[in-house]
C-alpha cells in the first residue's frame, strides 16, 4: 500500500467531514472505533460531521474535501498543506462523493 501524504487523523476527520451525519450505523461505529483507536476525542470526531475542527491544519485540510476547487487549493497550499496532500484529500473527496464510496 502507498504511503499517505496525510496523518490518519486528518484523514479520519476529512472522511468523516464527507459522510457527516449521514453515515450508516455499521460505518458511524466504524468510524467511530477508528478515531478512538488514533486517540480522538467524541468532540473531535462530532466537530469533524459538523465540517469543521480545532485543529488549524486539519480544519483547512476538511474545508478542501468539502470545497474542492482550485480557490480552496490555493488556501489550503498557503496554509501549509503540500501539493501532495491537497491531492489525496481532493482523491478522497472525489470518491467519497462517486455513487460507489470506496474509500467511505
Amino acid at each position: 500500500m502507498a504511503s499517505s501524504s496525510i496523518d490518519a487523523r486528518i484523514r479520519l476527520s476529512v472522511e468523516l467531514a464527507l459522510t457527516g451525519t449521514n453515515a450508516s450505523k455499521p460505518l458511524f461505529a466504524k468510524q467511530e472505533e477508528a478515531g478512538r483507536a488514533l486517540g480522538m476525542t467524541g468532540a473531535e470526531m462530532d466537530m469533524a460531521r459538523r465540517g469543521s475542527s480545532f485543529d488549524f491544519e486539519t480544519s483547512i485540510a476538511i474545508s478542501l474535501a468539502l470545497n474542492a476547487c482550485q480557490e480552496t487549493h490555493q488556501r489550503a497550499l498557503c496554509a501549509g498543506l503540500s501539493e501532495e496532500a491537497c491531492a489525496e484529500i481532493e482523491r478522497i473527496s472525489q470518491a467519497c462523493r462517486s455513487p460507489i464510496m470506496i474509500l467511505c
